[in-house]
């Protein structure tokens, strides 16, 4: 009786060697695992407790993360390659429409036009113009995220480079009447950027308040320690309807003053501040529209 006692614990401590073995070991495997998904850490899978079931999980999850590491590597090159052949096609697109709009131009200019043929025409224009416009942004787009090179940035003077901005602006704002606030920086303020790029964001949000814009647009500069926010307003058309969360979604539209414009535009600047490693967000209260995009110095 004395042996059997002894053999039965000396099975229950075998036991519970191997019971805190195996779970020493799935504790070991779930720390990998964990750092695969949250820091993407190609570290394999190791055994240390060698038993034939343990010893084929490991065997499996390290063929399962292989297998994932060249589905993953396969899908960025294909989505690489079609970004890249959607880049080539709306280049492509843009060629044929400029060179139609060039032709309609000329046709335009034609003595021997009836009144109907005219009215034709100047609508040809407009839809040519629309798609051209829808292209050029559709190529931009298309181009910025097949783009993963490095961006040449230069220093430029802020309040110089919004001051440049503004007069290429101020034509359409003196012809609608606009009420002006732009509060520039007395003193310099120079940052690190790609010229271009923030040219095209400026632009873009110049365009998006041409839209929307009822009597009353403004830029200020607000510099802090580390940053420099910009901050684009503008009071709201009556029939303006604007959803806050979709309007830097691809090919959103709120209702305007005019359907002109291919969605894209706000889009194109969120995509770029990302780019330049810039902050932008919007905020819509009270009928006035606001967005900050934040510079880091």
């Amino acid at each position: 009786m004395y042996i059997f006692v002894i053999i039965l614990l000396g099975a229950a401590l075998l036991l519970t060697i191997s019971l805190c073995q195996y779970k020493r070991q799935i504790k070991s495997f779930i720390q990998v695992l964990k750092k695969r998904r949250d820091m993407d850490v190609r570290q394999p899978v190791t055994v240390d407790f060698f038993n034939k079931y343990i010893t084929e999980l490991a065997i499996i999850l390290n063929e399962y993360t292989e297998m994932a590491k060249c589905l993953s590597m396969q899908y960025q090159n294909d989505s690489r390659q079609l970004k890249n052949v959607i880049a080539g096609i709306s280049h492509d697109f843009r060629t044929p429409l400029t060179a139609a709009a060039g032709y309609l131009q000329l046709l335009d200019k034609s003595e021997d036009l009836s009144e109907r043929d005219r009215e034709y025409l100047n609508i040809a224009m407009r839809k040519v113009i629309y798609l051209k416009l829808l292209s050029d942004d559709f190529f931009e787009v298309s181009s910025l995220e097949a783009n993963d090179e490095e961006l040449e940035l230069s220093r430029i003077n802020l309040g110089n480079f919004l001051s440049e901005c503004i007069l290429q602006q101020y034509g359409w704002m003196e012809e609608q009447g606009l009420q002006t606030d732009f509060r520039l920086p007395e003193e310099d303020i120079f940052i690190e950027t790609n010229e271009h790029y923030l040219r095209r964001i400026v632009e873009n949000l110049f365009s998006n308040i041409r839209k929307y814009v009822r009597s009353y647009a403004g830029i200020k500069v607000v510099p802090n320690m580390e940053t420099v926010i910009l901050i684009f307003e503008n009071d709201l058309t009556s029939e303006a309807d604007i959803d806050i969360e979709c309007i830097f979604e691809p090919f959103y539209r709120g209702n305007a003053r005019s359907n002109e414009g291919s969605g894209l535009g706000l889009y194109v600047v969120k995509c770029m501040a990302e780019r330049l490693g810039y902050k932008v967000c919007a905020e819509c209260h009270k009928g006035m529209f606001e967005l900050q995009l934040e510079i880091l110095l």
